[in-house]
């Protein structure tokens, strides 16, 4: 019996050191770094939720004394310690996280214009580091369960309500371009707080029930269902992004994918050179997630602008749009599941109208910014060219106008600024390049004055 409590106060002191080493880098932080509000709520949560875990190990130790409970005392020590492995993945990154080294203007600019949609009024994102080239939300339905391995036991703190996580790589804090992929990351929050796994879900299953009928089993079946499900939540997530912010979404995600290598030197569709294949694999194909962000740049009044930008990211959209659903292919279907693939993918694409219904009904009296944008971006661009921040604009333009344009002039204005700096020469990668940064600063510091003189900096 007294080896037992010795050993378990082994245990209860070896977590305890562990979680002092983790809550004390949130509550010892360097002076010189400076967090954003949301980072300083979670900081706020970990060190509280330290506090009751050392509390409950120290009241529960005194109060164990036969063998079953202190039995119970060393597993229940052993889930605290899960719970706080999975909690310590987050601490470093969000550390490092601090407003020198974070796209700030941009995260506070989408999070207000994210906080327009009735349902996230207050809503606040935690956003960290990532070694990854990848953005990543981290799904409630992951984190809560974890979280509350923790906090229900010891009576701690859960999580704060309305706070996200997101990932962004660690290389990206200084751009402004790329991070206009940030849209899709909270479509994936919108998605899980509202479920819509769930409803998608359902809609793919009676749809396959209705094509495949007793053909599968229902444990094929569920594959299916899962597999098509994650392809839905994908598209919805592109479909939030460009409804939030417009088209300087769709815009990175070409560059991200360099999608744009589907064209020849005619700046045609040639699917033969493409290093972007119109097939469904993991994720839906980039070329069918491209015609259904037009689908929504159309609806949504951005469209008619666009086709006149001479760019070759335009002319990939141009291409996808061109394909028809008979044009993609589905061929990675397990030889265990006797299915046609084609009907399996027939099944999705039944569903993809919902899809952007459901966007419709969660953003219904979102206002859609293409209006505003049309009637700054002249003037925004001519600002840019001329090397000026365009918050200085007699009429402050608001943050999407800012990324739209900004974008836009990036594609087709460069040359225009580059002309009027000695010694920039427009072939030379390295200064398209410099000048397309002091592009992303100006457009930056223009959307923090937004903030600053509308009173909602933090």
């Amino acid at each position: 019996m007294a080896a037992l409590i010795h050993q378990v106060q082994h245990d209860a002191a070896s977590l305890e050191q562990f979680i002092s080493l983790i809550a004390d880098q949130c509550a010892q932080r360097s002076g010189a770094a400076a967090y954003l509000e949301p980072s300083e709520r979670f900081f706020s949560f970990v060190t509280d939720l330290a506090q009751a875990t050392r509390s409950y190990l120290e009241e529960t130790l005194q109060s164990k004394t036969d063998v079953q409970d202190l039995l119970d005392l060393r597993r229940d020590i052993a889930l605290l310690r899960a719970g706080w492995r999975f909690l310590h993945v987050f601490v470093k990154p969000v550390l490092d996280a601090d407003t020198r080294r974070l796209p700030t203007s941009i995260i506070q600019g989408l999070t207000e214009r994210f906080c327009e949609i009735s349902h996230f009024r207050s809503t606040d994102f935690v956003v960290y580091h990532t070694d990854d080239f990848n953005y990543f939300n981290v799904k409630l339905s992951v984190l809560k369960p974890n979280i509350d391995q923790i906090s229900s036991p010891v009576n701690g703190p859960t999580f704060p309500q309305r706070l996200g996580l997101i990932g962004i790589p660690c290389s990206q804090a200084s751009s402004l371009f790329m991070n206009c992929l940030i849209p899709h990351e909270l479509g994936h929050y919108a998605f899980g707080e509202l479920s819509l796994g769930n409803k998608f879900g359902a809609a793919l299953e009676q749809e396959l029930i209705d094509r495949l009928g007793s053909t599968i089993t229902s444990q094929q079946r569920l594959w299916l269902v899962y597999k098509l499900a994650f392809w839905a939540e994908e598209i919805f997530c592109d479909l939030f992004a460009v409804r939030l912010v417009g088209f300087c979404f769709t815009f990175a995600f070409v560059e991200l994918f360099d999608a744009a290598a589907i064209l020849d030197e005619n700046s045609a569709y040639s699917p033969d050179r493409s290093m972007t294949k119109p097939e469904f694999s993991q994720y839906p194909p980039d070329l069918f997630r491209l015609r259904q962000q037009v689908a929504v740049l159309v609806e949504d009044g951005w469209w008619t602008e666009l086709t006149g930008i001479d760019s070759h990211y335009v002319r990939t959209l141009e291409a996808a749009v061109s394909l028809k659903d008979g044009d993609f292919r589905f061929t990675e279907l397990p030889a265990s599941i006797a299915a046609d693939p084609k009907v399996v993918l027939s099944a999705f694409f039944a569903v993809v109208p919902r899809i952007q219904a459901e966007l419709n009904s969660i953003t219904a009296g979102l206002k859609v910014e293409a209006g505003a944008w049309k009637e700054a971006d002249k003037e925004i661009a001519l600002y840019l060219q001329n090397g000026i921040v365009p918050s200085a604009m007699k009429k402050l333009p608001d943050t999407v106008s800012l990324l739209n344009a900004s974008y836009k002039f990036y594609l087709e204005g460069l040359d225009l600024l580059l002309a009027k700096i000695k010694d920039a020469d427009p072939s030379r990668p390295v200064d398209r390049a410099k000048w397309t940064k002091k592009v992303e600063s100006w457009t930056a510091k223009a959307i923090e004055d937004v903030f600053l003189m509308s009173g909602k900096d933090s």
